[in-house]
């Protein structure tokens, strides 16, 4: 059995243990079957930079749900007694799968030094790294295919480095990592664990792969799918590498924000599909999952279809999708610049998207190539099909419902606990109005994200939903940005931030820069 054990680092007496690079000289106290607990407390000990994990059993294992046989969700970490002088800390879980090749799962830092651990499925805190698989900026759930135990380690970085941490590229991969914070290591702190999978394991099971295989993304927008014996987890950010908001006629003045679908909170599909004796009707929210990790929603308006075709009232961008009232991106029809990265026949075989019944949703034709039929139960087909499960498909139109108006299939827990995804952190600033000219770019000199956009007539937007500010007709730009480093930190001490990790700047500003209402931040 592998033991669970931890490195113990004593800066006072083991200095070239503290001063170093990637690698560490420190002792390691391996503990056995049943730990030994002195007598006499050991002063040494009692101070000494340690980590700990739930997800890590008694025997050394590492739990099922914080791989790919499981929901992938990231383990939870808690440290205690980091060096005095530690400013920010890095964290780094490699593997070795027997090859000799030191891979990494898990790459994060710019860690604020006031934390005391990572929740389990902590995600968007922190910088992240790519790790050795895709790669991708998340965690990458442990997957090795070979046989017998895998071994995995966590190490903690205490740093004397302040964050954020200078860095010449966006993907800094675990070496990059290492040798960045080389000259500021404080001190380490370790915790080992292992891993085995087999043929059999759920997450190599053909259902799973057929999701896995679909997806489409790339480092700086990581999608992962993780699976169980039930659910496939699509895991992402919700946000798609191509532009968003261009070419939207009327809007709610809401932005597209990364949101936390990862681990257990990924959108599931149901590996093996079964009619539903009465289908579901699908008449608000989200119907399902774009390979990219984009939510696909019905084409309705929030509150139902008799509140309006969101497309035909021009609330969607040239890539059919909008902001909704979580500042969250979503597509309402065809994820039309999702599919032009490919050629139009390759989504009669392959999935742009996988329905919360856990059907397919296929491009406009059928496999044989011929334009996709649509019953009048659902909107679907019974077509035969590639790359997803028999007996029933849906496939994108042009016409509304655009992709299905309900679920041949039963649909997964996700249908009934939409409103648990998501997290809105302000009310919504306006009832949509009429607009021109919208553009989402991204301000070079300071990095704010610049919505911009015309209006014709005057029209009224709120910060709190208790208050006003009237605005003239004209050319208008919200500018936003995530905090980060002591401006996180600063919002999420005030009262009305607790429990909360995530926080914007919001700026409302005229075409000469001015404004009648106060910058904000929201956070969530």
């Amino acid at each position: 059995m592998l033991q669970k054990c931890w490195a113990i680092i004593m800066c006072g007496l083991l200095v070239s243990a503290c001063g170093g690079g990637g690698s560490s000289s420190a002792t390691q106290i391996a503990i056995s079957n049943t730990p030994v607990i002195p007598t006499t407390p050991d002063p040494v000990a009692i101070n000494s930079f340690t980590l700990t994990s739930n997800e890590v059993n008694q025997d050394g294992s590492l739990t099922v749900d914080a791989t790919c046989d499981g929901s992938g969700s990231s383990p939870s970490l808690t440290w205690r007694n980091p060096p005095a002088g530690t400013k920010s800390f890095a964290l780094l879980m490699s593997t070795d799968p027997g090859d000799g090749i030191l891979k990494y799962n898990w790459v994060n830092f710019n860690l604020s030094s006031s934390l005391t651990g990572l929740s389990k499925n902590s995600v968007l805190v922190g910088t992240y790294g790519v790790g050795s698989d895709g790669p991708t900026q998340a965690y990458q759930p442990p997957c090795s295919q070979g046989p017998g135990l895998k071994k995995y380690k966590f190490t903690l970085y205490a740093l004397s480095m302040a964050t954020p941490l200078k860095i010449s590229s966006s993907t800094i991969s675990g070496s990059d990592l290492l040798n960045l914070i080389a000259n500021g290591v404080l001190g380490q702190a370790t915790l080992e664990a292992g891993y085995s999978r087999t043929s059999a394991s759920p997450g190599s099971s053909t259902a799973c792969q057929w999701v896995r295989s679909s997806i489409q993304a790339n480092a700086q927008v990581p999608v992962g799918v993780n699976c169980d014996t039930q659910y496939a987890y699509v895991s992402s950010k919700g946000l798609p590498s191509h532009t968003m908001l261009n070419g939207i006629t009327a809007t709610n003045l809401q932005v597209p924000t990364a949101q936390n679908f990862w681990g257990s909170n990924g959108w599931r599909i149901p590996l093996s599909p079964d009619f539903a004796a009465n289908p579901v009707s699908a008449v608000d929210g989200p119907i399902g999952i774009a390979v990219n990790g984009v939510p696909i929603f019905n084409p309705c308006k929030q509150g139902g279809c008799q509140n309006g075709d969101t497309k035909v009232l021009g609330e969607l961008d040239v890539c059919n999708g909008h902001a909704g009232r979580a500042d969250d991106y979503h597509y309402h029809a065809a994820p039309i610049c999702l599919m032009a990265t490919k050629t139009d026949s390759y989504w009669n075989s392959h999935p742009v998207g996988w329905a919360l019944d856990g059907y397919g949703i296929f491009g406009f034709n059928n496999a044989d190539g011929l334009v996709a039929s649509r019953d009048g139960i659902c909107g679907g087909n019974t077509s035969s099909v590639s790359n997803a499960p028999a007996g029933y498909s849906y496939h994108v139109t042009a016409a509304s419902p655009y992709i299905l108006s309900c679920f041949r299939g039963n649909p997964s827990p996700d249908l009934a606990n939409q409103a648990a995804k998501f997290s809105p952190m302000r009310q919504p600033p306006v009832t949509p109005f009429a607009i021109s000219s919208m553009t989402l770019s991204t301000d070079a000199v300071d990095a704010y994200q610049v919505l911009e956009f015309s209006a014709d007539k005057s029209f009224t937007s709120t910060e709190t939903g208790k208050d006003s500010y009237s605005n003239l007709a004209g050319t208008y730009k919200i500018r936003y940005k995530p905090l980060a480093d002591a401006e996180l930190d600063a919002a999420l001490t005030k009262a009305e931030n607790r429990g909360k990790s995530l926080c914007w700047a919001f700026q409302f500003r005229n075409a000469l820069g001015a404004s009648n209402q106060p910058d904000v931040v929201y956070c969530k």
